[in-house]
């Protein structure tokens, strides 16, 4: 098992911070936080402007190697871990903690329709499919499967299936709430609050293919860098039984060489390995 540590990383939970994304189970929205659409001009403006966001985005660094916080609390108590994080564009993720030693405790790689993982306390290998794990689980596939490396950065993505269908002003003024759609009615929807001054997502309200709510991700302090800027905070709520989760970067490094390699894990030597479909 070839896994990459960080020795001055403390000792965290690691199977909470997988949790913490795959169990972000519908919790509803109070009401919506947009109002009336922009009009023609304006219209046309933000979408001039996120073409031209989506254009510099692909000139940016497609990883992200950090140092992670992550705080998850509910009415009854509050959890807190650390470790570190590696991120490929698109959907590429790791997340391994380690204990004060720098030796590994738990580590989680997938490609946005596969994972594995490695607990070395328990000794036990687990590898499924994402789709598998949230039939299994009662999750929303939307999000197991969902671009959590275009989530965790600051990039608007439209692909080649997706377009935008809605643009409309927000209730606050805090900037434009754009709706993207994809042609691909298995893939949820997205509204994002954009700041249209920085070209930047401020909030990204995430939704299944039937428009329930599954996650409302907020962004806070940036590290700029060139053009390219990376959130290093994240407030996610809107999650069931009261749930919220904040998750903190830190050592940011976006221009680090990251192959498949890297999100790859093999079972150890003698442990328990458990094959999901």
């Amino acid at each position: 098992m070839s896994i990459q540590s960080r020795d001055h990383v403390s000792a965290g939970f690691g199977p909470v911070f997988f949790l913490c994304l795959v169990l972000l189970l519908s919790g509803g929205c109070a009401r919506e936080p947009w109002t009336q659409p922009v009009d023609d001009k304006q219209a046309q403006a933000i979408r001039d402007m996120l073409q031209e966001k989506v254009k510099t985005d692909a000139t940016c660094p497609s990883t992200l190697d950090a140092e992670v916080t992550v705080s998850m609390k509910t009415v009854m108590e509050t959890k807190s871990f650390s470790g570190f994080l590696q991120v490929k564009l698109p959907s590429s993720v790791k997340f391994v903690t380690t204990n004060p030693l720098g030796q590994t405790l738990f580590a989680l790689v997938s490609d946005g329709k596969s994972y594995r993982s490695v607990n070395t306390l328990d000794s036990k290998f687990v590898s499924g499919s994402l789709s598998s794990l949230a039939l299994r689980n009662d999750i929303p596939q939307e999000l197991l499967t969902g671009r959590w490396g275009i989530w965790l950065s600051d990039r608007i993505e439209i692909t080649k299936a997706a377009e935008i269908t809605d643009i409309r002003q927000d209730e606050t003024a805090r900037g434009i709430w754009v709706k993207l759609t994809s042609q691909d009615t298995t893939d949820g929807k997205e509204y994002i609050l954009i700041d249209p001054a920085n070209k930047r997502p401020l909030l990204r309200l995430l939704m299944d293919a039937e428009e329930n709510p599954i996650a409302r991700i907020e962004y806070g302090d940036w590290q700029q860098g060139s053009h390219c800027g990376q959130p290093t905070s994240f407030h996610i709520t809107g999650l069931s039984k009261g749930l919220e989760v904040n998750i903190h970067l830190a050592d940011i490094i976006t221009n680090k060489v990251l192959t498949a390699k890297d999100f790859t894990l093999r079972p150890p030597p003698g442990y328990f390995i458990q094959l999901f479909p």
